[in-house]
């Protein structure tokens, strides 16, 4: 048992004893995050940007937004061209966040071809009230202009009525985890309890589900991997993403013909869960800083983890979807012009020195390899013909 300092409010307090003083970790995680009432995404309360808690592409630079867009572009183009349907095309954000990305695609369709915008509907799936009034303050403007822009639960979406595009930015990393511990030579998953006097949460080992077991099983027959790793000391750890399979087999229903884009952080297997890796990948941000209790301040800090790269592949590829590629996200932008782009605000902006440097270090960050460019864009498809065959600007 590992007690761990907690600054806890009555309401999370309240939560765990009423389901009897212990929940899942997952259980936890869920709680903090998406609490409609007090969870940092659910309440709203998230706070990205440079002023925020932390940044993300969208949010550290317009011209992030700029240069996925022409990528989204060409793959609506195609998704016409191959699909041979009059119905109206799609773009589907998953966990829009303050709405950033959609604010700047919205704004590239706007600038250079206002055509498209009568053929394409614009869908945000965001489960959290409280961000969604962030995303249509943002998106204020476009929703005057009349420009087809929807939020919708994934659920409320027929099947196999989506062509287009489905981007998923940050999404898969802030899902609720299992954590898994190596504890006298058995797994055992953690679960998060509280001293009912102190009002601190520490750590407890409670059986492993039967669906947990089974999927880490799964994964250890089909990548090849040992969960935990061979001589694992003992209170080894790591996270499971137990929901993974299962949001993109929701996804992959809805889906007619179109392309899946997952931007992430992310392992390889053997990294992931490998011996150096003890203690997972678990993350919890503050104020632009790492939070290394991740008990700190529950429903105001932001909780993520890495997904591992092969589960991810394996997982799409067993329900159908066709694997386009994998490139890291400094790549994946100067594929898409990022080098011309810095040529062309150091032009608009000669005359305003710091704001032309302020926006090349933005840029610049998103390809630094210690900042965001070590992020991972997996490209995957669907269509009904197997034959058709995507075209991607972002990976060479």
């Amino acid at each position: 048992m590992e007690s761990l300092p907690a600054n806890n409010q009555e309401w999370l307090i309240k939560k765990i004893i009423k389901k009897g003083g212990t929940i899942s970790f997952y259980d936890y995680m869920d709680i903090v995050l998406n609490d409609l009432n007090n969870g940092y995404y659910g309440s709203g309360k998230a706070n990205l940007g440079s002023k925020g808690d932390f940044v993300t592409s969208p949010s550290m630079s317009d011209d992030f937004a700029f240069l996925l867009s022409k990528q989204i572009y060409e793959w609506l183009i195609q998704v016409k061209s191959k699909s041979n349907c009059d119905d109206k095309l799609s773009v589907i954000e998953f966990g829009a966040g303050d709405g950033s990305l959609m604010s700047g695609l919205l704004e590239y369709f706007f600038i250079n071809d206002k055509k498209i915008l009568k053929n394409v509907c614009f869908i945000i799936i965001e489960p959290n009230k409280g961000m969604i009034k962030k995303q249509q303050k943002k998106l204020e403007k476009y929703l005057k202009l009349g420009f087809d822009i929807l939020w919708r639960c994934l659920e409320d979406l027929e099947d196999r009525s989506l062509n287009g595009v489905v981007l998923a930015n940050e999404v898969l990393d802030a899902l609720p985890v299992e954590r898994i511990i190596n504890l006298k030579g058995k797994m055992q998953r953690q679960g998060v309890s509280i001293d009912k006097k102190s009002g601190r949460l520490f750590f407890e080992a409670i059986s492993i589900t039967k669906e947990l077991e089974k999927s880490i099983a799964s994964a250890q027959e089909k990548l090849d991997i040992n969960i935990p790793p061979k001589y694992a000391p003992e209170g080894w750890t790591t996270e499971w993403h137990i929901d993974n399979k299962k949001w993109l087999m929701a996804i992959y229903a809805k889906i007619n013909n179109g392309i899946l884009l997952i931007i992430d952080y992310a392992k390889e297997a053997k990294r992931y869960y490998s011996l150096g890796n003890n203690n997972g990948t678990l993350i919890s941000y503050k104020n632009q800083k790492i939070v290394e209790n991740i008990f700190e301040s529950p429903g105001d800090c932001d909780l993520t983890s890495h997904v591992c790269i092969e589960s991810l592949i394996y997982d799409s590829e067993t329900l159908g979807f066709e694997t386009i590629g994998i490139v890291k996200q400094g790549e994946a932008l100067l594929s898409l012009g990022l080098a011309e782009r810095l040529f062309e605000i150091q032009n608009e902006l000669k005359d305003d020195i710091s704001k032309a440097l302020s926006r090349r270090e933005a840029l610049l960050r998103l390809v630094d390899p210690i900042c965001l460019g070590d992020f991972k864009w997996f490209v995957f498809s669907k269509f009904n013909n197997k034959k058709f065959k995507i075209n991607s600007l972002c990976i060479r």
